[in-house]
């Protein structure tokens, strides 16, 4: 998977809703968000390796914090 291309798809429709109260789950054919507002650092981690996995691979993408698997179509955006 190559996740900038997959971001970079991203409608502009989509992207004016990040929010630094959600984190957004992308695959290929949805995106969805669910709050996470006032969670630490630790939550948000805790709660990405139950819905990616454990071997979590952070990054960024326009100033947004990215997560995902090598070899998953499946990633988080954390505005």
């Amino acid at each position: 998977m190559d996740v900038e291309q997959t971001l970079d798809q991203l409608s502009e429709e989509i992207t004016r809703t990040f929010h630094k109260d959600f984190i957004f789950l992308i695959s290929p054919t949805l995106v969805q968000h669910f709050p996470a507002r006032g969670w630490s650092n630790k939550q948000i981690e805790d709660e990405l390796k139950k819905r990616l996995g454990d071997s979590l691979i952070f990054d960024t993408w326009h100033d947004h914090t990215i997560v995902y698997q090598k070899n998953d179509s499946r990633l988080a955006l954390i505005p």
